[in-house]
């Protein structure tokens, strides 16, 4: 199973990381008693302690003759039957629980620790012992204001390790306010929810906004243009044009986006329909079924000609460019005369001095 097969991974390699080194005495009795118990059945064979006893002082006397070659080759008989055993590491409950204890105290004792050094770089230092802590974390939360909390369960219905959890008073407002439910019910619910192995059966459906999946098409569609374009050595930025695929791309620069899953060739993904045909157009990006290919020179030049062909009969494939817009204004003059405006200015004040005379000379 999947829990067996992660325990050997795990608590093997604790095992084999306690191996201890190769012992030539070990060695050298190991092989004689072999030797003494070959062709004898189970309940025949002389035990270890018993061999030792009775043949100590010839085991000693041959132990001393040996070469360092002949020790050494000892040695690798042992190393090598170490290889050959097959080491199954059991997963007992009770020291899977200790060994949880142990790792949450030794991360509380760190934390600790970090404290009283915090305290002794203080002016005065302050002198406190670890004693009148009465709890490591929320003494760190005091003296740095850390917010937040910790949560861990067992893993399965074998282990009896009991939840752990953590939580700072505004850490325990956010879960009862935000989350609606009590911080210690959280770690009952997070324990059930493993035992039960939910998770291998509940599926959030949860559909990703259609703006988010429009954009993912378009940025898998420019990377890997800007990518094999790359391997033809094009220089300059290229964009995706989507309004004039043909002249823009496929012409100008030689490349095709191949296997279009969708009808009506290609175009820009916020028109190719609904959630449906783009969730269709990501999944064959991402797959790389719809991808991006380089022409040969005569396959371009064939491309070329198939296209003028289809648009001399009446197909769509070169969209003109919208012709700029222009606003006409009437125009200023270009020069003015002045001559012309300061004789009218003139006659204009001759005028009113008349005016002025004749209205004196009626009084």
């Amino acid at each position: 199973s999947i829990k067996w097969t992660r325990n050997q991974l795990f608590l093997r390699s604790r095992m084999l990381q306690k191996t201890r080194g190769v012992n030539s005495w070990n060695a050298f009795v190991k092989a004689q008693l072999k030797a003494e118990n070959e062709g004898l059945g189970r309940g025949d064979r002389t035990k270890l302690t018993a061999f030792i006893a009775e043949n100590k002082a010839t085991l000693l006397r041959e132990y001393r003759k040996l070469t360092f070659a002949e020790k050494q080759a000892y040695n690798a008989c042992v190393l090598e039957d170490r290889q050959a055993k097959n080491c199954t590491a059991r997963a007992n409950p009770k020291a899977i629980k200790h060994d949880v204890n142990a790792a949450f105290t030794f991360m509380d004792r760190e934390v600790c620790c970090a404290i009283l050094i915090i305290l002794s770089l203080l002016s005065p230092p302050v002198h406190t012992n670890i004693t009148e802590i009465y709890s490591q974390w929320m003494a760190l939360h005091a003296r740095t204001g850390l917010e937040g909390f910790y949560v861990a369960v067992r893993g399965g219905i074998e282990d009896l390790a009991e939840p752990k959890v953590f939580f700072t008073e505004k850490s325990q407002k956010f879960v009862r306010d935000v989350l609606g439910v009590e911080p210690q019910h959280l770690g009952l619910k997070l324990e059930a929810f493993i035992i039960s192995k939910l998770d291998e059966h509940v599926t959030l459906n949860r559909q990703r906004p259609l703006n988010k999946l429009i954009s993912e098409c378009r940025t898998l569609i420019q990377d890997n243009l800007e990518f094999i374009l790359m391997e033809k050595n094009t220089s300059g930025e290229v964009k995706m044009n989507y309004t004039n695929y043909e002249r823009a791309i496929v012409e100008r620069h030689g490349v095709e986006l191949t296997k279009w899953p969708l009808p009506g060739g290609v175009k820009n993904p916020s028109k190719v329909g609904g959630r449906a045909q783009v969730q269709a157009l990501l999944d064959a990006l991402q797959s790389k079924s719809c991808k991006w290919v380089s022409f040969s020179d005569e396959e371009l030049v064939k491309r070329m000609k198939d296209n003028r062909a289809r648009h001399a009969r009446g197909e769509q494939v070169y969209v003109q460019r919208k012709a700029r817009a222009r606003v006409s204004q009437p125009k200023s003059k270009a020069t003015v005369n002045t001559d012309d405006e300061l004789s009218s200015s003139s006659s204009s004040d001759s005028d009113s001095d008349s005016d002025s005379d004749s209205d004196s000379d009626s009084d």
